[in-house]
């Protein structure tokens, strides 16, 4: 058994050590009386505030320290948060030392000890200097607030789920795509509670591929925005996992309209170009058999003229070089006419025309080349009908359209005319039982250097200028055929009830 020196001995050493530990604490520790009066301080306080190994304590208030300096309700303020029933409270002090302004802030926790002073309350505080967690909070809170303005005003639509816990929405920013999803209502639900069954299953399939693969899907896909416009959005989405947290879903999806719009836009001018290089080289080929034909004739025959010694013989070799010129002459103006046309530098005559008089003039310039076995029929209809347009393009496309009809009729007609359609138009149609035009050539029939059969003389640009022209006059025109019945054009004018002048004078 140990006796009583032994025993006040080891009690003394404990204090001492304890005393050691206390002051080399890297927490300030203090004790107070009730009215503030230190009992106790440690090393770390008495460094914290500027007090000495020798001050007294017992001679300073807690209430007078710079760390307080709301001085006895600052003070009063701390006690009243101590529990009442467990005797602990907690207190947090901000810009705590106004003579050291790198701590930010000051945490502790309080311990009220009743009659360990001659039956005093004796409360016992435990602080310390979290400046670190404070600056640490305040980096966290300031990179939050850019991230979240950085979110907001992308123009990109995030969207971010729980995979395990039913893929809920646990974020979206204000540019998501799904604008029928409100926006505050989305977060803790899923897209049953937003969308279709079958459109809710279709996105919920797609979660759950990427969750169970792992593998990011992609794809772009045509949707309505909420004007019913169709716009095209680029869509990604992809699992991210991590080793503190449950799999998220992310969801990314952007506005590539006018990027879509670009790309069809470049492959439309990609196709047109190289349809365009292909029938320029087809009329280049065209042209070179379609001008060397009437110009061999004209050579060959012109000579066999002045080496001929009989009239009549050279009498049929000079209508074959009058042809052959004719028609050389007319390849010519269509190529020119076409390019002045398109390059603006032809005038346009426009003023009141009557269409009667017009259709009875192409029908006098027609009648006798009209194929045998074939009737020109024109459909004559209300003669105070009249068109704002120039008098000799309305009268080329109606010609044009009849001897192009000329060429691929062989028995039946060929008939036109014009009706009124409504109070601003007027229509002109012509009609033919001819061969028809191949449905793979009648998207195209208009386009230069196109023709409706290869083996029929021409330059492929005789619908090409009608529709020039019928468009610069501010009308349309389109075809409807099928082979082996005929074909039928129809093109608008724009009506007048201005009354025109007489035109026949302009025909003779």
């Amino acid at each position: 058994m140990m006796n009583s020196n032994t025993d006040n001995s080891e009690k003394s050493y404990q204090m001492s050590l304890m005393g050691y530990a206390l002051d080399h604490a890297i927490e300030d520790i203090f004790a107070t009386k009730a009215d503030g009066t230190m009992v106790y301080a440690n090393g770390q306080f008495r460094l914290h505030h500027g007090l000495g190994c020798e001050d007294d304590i017992s001679q300073i208030n807690i209430k007078t320290l710079t760390p307080f300096p709301q001085t006895a309700e600052h003070w009063e303020h701390i006690l009243s948060q101590v529990d009442k029933e467990t005797g602990k409270g907690h207190f947090f002090l901000t810009e705590p030392i106004p003579d050291s302004p790198d701590v930010l802030a000051y945490e502790g926790h309080v311990y009220v000890e009743t009659g360990t002073l001659d039956g005093e309350e004796v409360y016992w505080a435990f602080g310390h200097d979290v400046s670190e967690r404070v600056r640490t909070e305040l980096d966290v809170k300031r990179y939050n607030q850019v991230l979240d303005k950085v979110m907001e005003n992308l123009p990109v639509g995030i969207v971010v789920k729980d995979v395990q816990n039913d893929f809920k929405f646990i974020y979206r920013n204000k540019e998501s795509f799904n604008r029928d999803v409100p926006l505050m209502e989305a977060v803790g639900r899923t897209d049953f509670d937003f969308h279709p069954y079958e459109v809710a299953v279709e996105k919920r399939g797609q979660d759950e591929e990427v969750a169970k693969s792992g593998k990011d899907l992609h794809w772009v896909v045509e949707e309505k925005d909420g004007h019913g416009n169709t716009i095209y959005l680029d869509k990604r989405k992809m699992c991210i996992q991590g080793e503190d947290f449950s799999p998220l879903l992310l969801s990314i999806e952007w506005d590539v309209t006018e990027m879509e719009k670009m790309k069809r836009t470049l492959a439309a001018a990609k196709e047109k170009a190289e349809t365009s290089d292909k029938l320029k080289s087809a009329f280049l080929a065209n042209m070179s058999h379609e001008i060397r034909t009437p110009l061999n004739a004209i050579v060959g025959f012109s000579q066999l003229i002045a080496e001929c010694t009989n009239a009549d013989e050279r009498l049929e070799y000079y209508h074959i070089v009058e042809s052959s010129s004719e028609h050389l002459l007319g390849l010519v103006n269509e190529i020119l006419d076409l390019s002045k046309i398109e390059a603006g530098m032809s005038k346009f005559d426009i003023k009141p025309i009557s269409m009667d008089e017009v259709c009875r003039k192409v029908y006098d310039m027609l009648c006798l080349r009209c194929p045998e076995g074939v009737n020109l029929l024109y459909d004559e209809s209300d003669k105070s009908v009249a068109v704002l347009g120039d008098l000799g393009r309305v009268t080329q496309v109606i010609s044009n359209i009849v001897s192009n009809a000329f060429k691929f009729t062989t028995s039946g007609y060929v008939r036109y005319g014009y009706q009124v359609v409504n109070e601003a138009e007027v229509e002109v149609y012509i009609r033919d039982t001819g061969q028809g035009i191949p449905q793979e050539k009648l998207g195209n029939i208009f386009d230069r250097f196109v023709k409706a059969d290869e083996n029929v003389q021409g330059t492929g640009l005789g619908l090409s200028i009608c529709k020039t022209i019928v468009e610069r006059l501010g009308g349309q025109i389109h075809v409807t055929s099928e082979v082996g019945k005929g074909t039928s054009f129809v093109f608008t004018l724009p009506r007048t009830m201005e009354c025109p002048a007489r035109t026949s004078d302009l025909f003779v």
